[in-house]
């Protein structure tokens, strides 16, 4: 192919210089049909393919281009040949066509779709199928302890719909980290193609030059096998990921303030999706168009699940002590069966330990995995109960005292809002001096016999006070106590 001046001299030979063909061929020592070529065409179809016929293929290159399509979402060992394309058309319609027509229109396309996905990664934020990933965390009452505890949440956003999908988390370690992405694929039905995370420690091992990252063994595995792309925001540069950011916040303030009774995980996220799906039935800030139908769009965009499930878990190691125990995450762990030094292997999942010999052949025991909840706080009770001393109406509606036992509530909202506020002042007097279980047990006996003035529970919390004083031998006392005594005092025998 002649390059641009020499195109540019051939055309000024037979414009300006009003020379013949053979002239120009014959001056520039080129081909006939080259210089023919260049010398009477219009310069912008210098630029465009011919475009190749395909009268065979023609009518069925829709269908070939919406398997392609769709298989560009499936994992390449699930994709379908070009001779596995060959055969279906052969089966489903009347194509005439060879293998080799197929092959070659197979591969263009191929080629094409490729480039077109590639583009797709360098608009890195709003296109359909595109996520961004990152934690929080809430305060939440864990009514079986009488506490306050911080939870973390997993945020994923699809910018190009606004919608988001949230999973609440025991801890933000690698295995409960993966675990809740991959809830969320089975959720969507689908991978995102590329995810956005901030530097989150469960996925990157260390930061690099530039942007690059080295990632961990685990994550690496787990991005491989759901075929996405992981990218990552520069230190600092939070707003990179701004979409997820911003629904962090959203999700806390509508859904976890006040902070909400979890008397267990799994049902509150089953809450949570729900409340997720409720909230895409309103309209994009922005494009004025239902969230739902922009998610639909997203959905449509992700690769498909592969046919199996990636099992989370890390390996490692462990020596038992003399009593049988071992350690993970500063947790301590007892193997009944395990001799003192003995080794042992590990498959530590978020949910759970799986104990094995040393050789990982056979397995001693299967341990629930232990969570120490973060940033806890007793409840003052005193305090909330004292907000509603003159509002024994509005006590019923009280966040905290939600996580109240279910005998103390009961005993507190009685229908006559008298007896409320004077209840309300008694459990204020009793948490004085006494601990909210031995009020409780008091309480339920006192109930059953239809005696819960202040007086009489008083009464029965002072005798239990008195039955829980240690009973002392003072013979015994006083015998040792003239053990010690020197020689010439007199014994108190």
């Amino acid at each position: 192919m002649l390059k641009m001046a020499q195109i540019d001299y051939i055309k000024h030979l037979r414009e300006e210089d009003k020379l013949s063909i053979s002239k120009i061929a014959e001056k520039l020592e080129i081909n006939w049909r080259t210089a023919k070529k260049y010398a009477d065409r219009d310069p912008d179809s210098l630029n465009s393919k011919r475009r190749r016929r395909r009268p065979v293929m023609g009518p069925y290159t829709n269908i070939v281009d919406a398997w392609l399509a769709e298989d560009m979402k499936a994992p390449r060992k699930q994709q379908r040949t070009a001779k596995a394309i060959y055969e279906q058309l052969n089966k489903r319609t009347d194509f005439s066509g060879s293998i080799r027509t197929v092959r070659y229109y197979v591969s263009e396309k191929r080629k094409e779709l490729i480039e077109a996905s590639k583009k797709q990664y360098v608009n890195l934020t709003h296109d359909p199928g595109t996520a961004q990933a990152d934690f929080g965390e809430f305060k939440a009452i864990k009514p079986e302890e009488d506490r306050i505890v911080t939870y973390p949440y997993l945020v994923v956003t699809f910018p190009h719909s606004n919608a988001q999908v949230v999973r609440v988390t025991p801890a933000e370690n690698l295995e409960c980290f993966l675990e809740a992405l991959k809830d969320i694929f089975h959720e969507l039905g689908g991978v995102p193609r590329v995810i956005w995370f901030d530097n989150l420690t469960p996925a990157v091992k260390k930061v690099l030059k530039g942007n690059k990252r080295e990632l961990t063994k685990t994550f690496t595995a787990f991005k491989w096998h759901y075929r996405f792309k992981a990218s990552f925001c520069n230190i600092g540069q939070g707003h990179e990921k701004g979409s997820v950011e911003n629904k962090v916040g959203y999700v806390r303030r509508n859904w976890m303030s006040p902070p909400p009774v979890i008397n267990d995980v799994a049902e509150f996220n089953h809450h949570l999706r729900e409340e997720m799906a409720a909230d895409r039935d309103r309209d994009h800030y922005e494009k004025k168009e239902p969230i739902a139908k922009l998610f639909e769009e997203d959905k449509e965009a992700l690769l498909y699940l592969p046919t199996e499930e990636f099992e989370v878990l890390r390996t490692d190691t462990a020596v038992a002590n003399k009593y049988g125990e071992f350690k993970v995450d500063e947790e301590t762990y007892h193997v009944g069966s395990a001799h003192p030094k003995q080794n042992l292997f590990l498959k530590v999942y978020w949910n759970r330990i799986e104990v094995y010999d040393e050789y990982g052949e056979r397995k001693l025991t299967t341990l629930p995995r232990k969570y120490v909840p973060k940033n806890t706080d007793d409840i003052d009770w005193i305090g909330e109960l004292k907000i509603f001393r003159n509002k024994p109406r509005a006590i019923e509606q009280a966040t905290y005292l939600q996580a109240l036992p279910a005998a103390v509530k009961k005993y507190l909202l009685p229908e006559d809002l008298t007896t409320r506020r004077e209840r309300i002042k008694v459990l204020i007097t009793l948490l004085g001096d006494y601990e909210m279980t031995e009020i409780e047990e008091v309480i339920q006996t006192a109930g059953k016999q239809n005696k819960l003035e202040e007086a009489y529970l008083k009464a029965m919390l002072d005798y239990g006070s008195q039955e829980k004083v240690p009973k002392l031998d003072y013979g015994q006392t006083l015998t040792r106590y003239d053990q010690l005594r020197p020689e010439g005092v007199i014994s108190h025998e």
